[in-house]
């Protein structure tokens, strides 16, 4: 059941903070700055570290186009730990392309890009609070990702996400 999954959920989160030693703090800090192991919870079971603010330029809803690439940690029920499952950041990038979307929008600007299942508000949501050029590092809900992690209950550890405004 749905109830189940939300409980799951919160079981794999909970994990995740314990055994990596986050601290989430329920405010955020005026000036933004915020240690390696401490998260603020933004939205109900969102967390979200900023590592660089970027620049001053801001991503305006449904103008800005995004290049955005990240390290994801997907909770193994099989292992019973979180594991890396992709990664399109990297000094090569792996061979890979960003997931470029516009900002406010949920589907990705190219019509098939093999991760496109991480689109959602939870990748979106840092831009309220970031510029161009910037990293952070998120725990996200299935709630806020794409479809397949709706369906299977299963949040997402980004690693690093990084957000390159397209010019």
């Amino acid at each position: 059941s749905y109830t189940d999954m939300l409980n799951a959920q919160r079981d794999m989160m909970d994990k995740l903070i314990a055994d990596s030693g986050f601290v989430i703090l329920s405010d955020f800090p005026a000036d933004s700055v915020l240690e390696p192991n401490e998260f603020v919870e933004i939205d109900d079971n969102f967390y979200m570290n900023i590592i660089d603010k970027g620049n001053s330029s801001r991503a305006v809803v449904g103008q800005t186009d995004i290049q955005c690439r990240f390290i994801p940690y997907i909770f193994s029920s099989d292992s019973d730990r979180w594991m890396q499952s992709y990664s399109n950041l990297g000094p090569n990038s792996n061979g890979t392309h960003p997931l470029e979307f516009k900002y406010g929008y949920t589907v990705p600007i190219y019509s098939y890009v093999p991760y496109e299942y991480f689109l959602g508000a939870g990748l979106s949501t840092p831009l309220t609070y970031v510029g161009d050029s910037s990293y952070v590092r998120l725990i996200v809900p299935f709630e806020m990702l794409g479809s397949d992690f709706q369906s299977s209950g299963t949040p997402v550890f980004f690693d690093r996400v990084r957000y390159i405004f397209k010019k």
